[in-house]
């Protein structure tokens, strides 16, 4: 059981590091520049001849997440000889500086990965089937053992592009977007997060795909993707409730009135189970024994429950531990949902709301010190940046496709690039999920172009901007 909390106390120190921050002054060292030579390429007939996730007809029925644990087992110790920093420097190397005889040992001993992987994107389904019943305590997936698995994938997709086997690096590229959309579909906002980081280093896989002489034009393919890619709104779902699963009785809190014996003994089991989550992260408790945390909290219980319709001789026959524990639930899930009502929102609509109520709680915790609400303090993910990473994602496919929107042009105007992004009428031109802004284009008198996305309040590094040429 220890071992299972300390697992949540990573994820939630995961979310604190997430936690909203203020943008420091844009420099180059907050841009991701990357710079694309393109082959003008025209709209494929049929449009959708291309997928980046497999059709429906090509699966049968099974549960990918199955194989997916099977990837996850049969993964090599990337720890062994330096494996995993080799292969985040043979992505980033130059195609004809890699020594491609050890490249192609380090990813064979991937293989038996690779086909549990293939075999998972097969299946018509991917259900994680997690005991959410056990609540805190359940383990998740080894998903640090999906990233690594992930990373080597994007190497061998590279690798397929510089040798032309185009089919079969969007063969390695469905997989890849696949084994993303599978793990974010888990029930946890962590399983969300690390799908979304598979994603992403999946698609700068399509960049070099799209960069690949003989490449077919994938704007229909990427228009085909699901909105959002990472869709987190049953995970925010679980982590509401969560709570409950841990604690069925909180939700009879108000129904009965406890025994001070059966008050005093949920008190003590909220904080044994609460208080190893405190790890690497803030210390509401500091110390305090749960008798004290009760008294410290009482008299703003009682003044809270009453100003939100509880009567009053109803709070005096609770005990004060029961009075103090149904304060910090009705407290903690109307602080929660000031924050994630908004992330049913696209992005920009929402990040202005989620400063707002972040500015709120900061205030109210900051305030109170040691009497503020436990469960906020260690619960309460940080959903602004959780939508900005999923926005970010979404932002990725969106200038993929404009992307193979000026490529679509290229092949119709003798390989030149449009002199702003209006003149691109095939096709539609997504605006950026990020800020709702058009992206920032801008054609040079050489026939070069930049390509940027809108800088975003809640963005402080790592905007992606294109330097983007035709091919000669």
């Amino acid at each position: 059981m220890c071992q299972k909390r300390k697992q949540l106390a990573r994820v939630i120190c995961l979310f604190l590091f997430l936690s909203p921050v203020l943008p420091a002054a844009e420099s180059d060292d907050t841009l991701d520049l990357r710079t694309l030579a393109l082959a003008p390429a025209a709209e494929p007939v049929p449009a959708l001849r291309y997928r980046l996730l497999p059709d429906i007809v090509d699966q049968v029925n099974g549960n990918a997440a199955l194989f997916y644990h099977g990837a996850a087992e049969l993964c090599p110790d990337v720890e062994k000889d330096d494996l995993g920093d080799k292969i985040d420097k043979w992505r980033d190397s130059p195609l004809d500086k890699l020594p491609r005889e050890e490249v192609d040992r380090a990813l064979a001993t991937f293989e038996n990965s690779f086909r549990q992987i293939k075999l998972a994107t097969l299946r018509n389904q991917c259900a994680w089937e997690m005991p959410l019943e056990e609540g805190y305590a359940m383990l998740l997936p080894g998903l640090s053992t999906y990233h690594n698995i992930v990373r080597a994938m994007a190497l061998r997709a590279r690798l397929e592009i510089a040798d032309g086997n185009v089919d079969q690096a969007l063969q390695t590229l469905q997989q890849g977007l696949s084994l993303g959309r599978g793990i974010g579909r888990g029930p946890t906002l962590i399983q969300g997060l690390v799908g979304i980081a598979i994603s992403a280093i999946v698609l700068e896989q399509v960049e070099s795909l799209v960069e690949s002489e003989h490449a077919p034009n994938l704007y229909w393919a990427l228009t085909a993707l699901p909105t959002p890619f990472i869709d987190m709104r049953r995970a925010l779902e679980y982590e509401r409730g969560a709570l409950f699963l841990e604690f069925p009785s909180l939700h009879r809190l108000n129904d009965e009135i406890m025994t001070p014996l059966q008050a005093s003994a949920l008190v003590n089991d909220f904080f044994a189970k609460m208080q190893p989550l405190e790890m690497g992260g803030p210390k509401p408790f500091a110390g305090v024994l749960p008798v004290g945390w009760v008294m410290l909290h009482y008299t703003d219980a009682k003044r809270y429950l009453a100003t939100h319709g509880l009567a009053e001789d109803r709070i005096e026959a609770m005990p004060a531990a029961q009075a103090v524990m149904l304060y910090q639930v009705e407290e903690h899930l109307a602080l929660q949902d000031s924050l994630g009502k908004w992330f049913f929102f696209p992005h920009h609509l929402a990040q202005p709301r989620f400063e707002e109520a972040d500015r709120r709680i900061d205030r109210l915790t900051r305030a109170r010190g040691l009497k503020g609400n436990l469960l906020t303090a260690i619960l309460l993910p940080a959903l602004s940046r959780v939508s900005f990473m999923q926005a970010r994602l979404e932002r990725q496919i969106c200038l993929l496709r404009t992307i193979e929107g000026m490529r679509m042009y290229a092949a119709d105007h003798d390989g030149r690039l449009p002199s702003s992004l209006t003149e691109i009428d095939k096709v539609p031109v997504p605006l950026d999920p990020v800020t709702g802004k058009a992206f920032g284009y801008q054609l040079r008198d050489d026939g070069s172009a930049r390509l940027e996305a809108p800088a975003a309040p809640s963005e402080k590094r790592r905007r992606p901007v294109y330097e983007l040429t035709i091919r000669p």
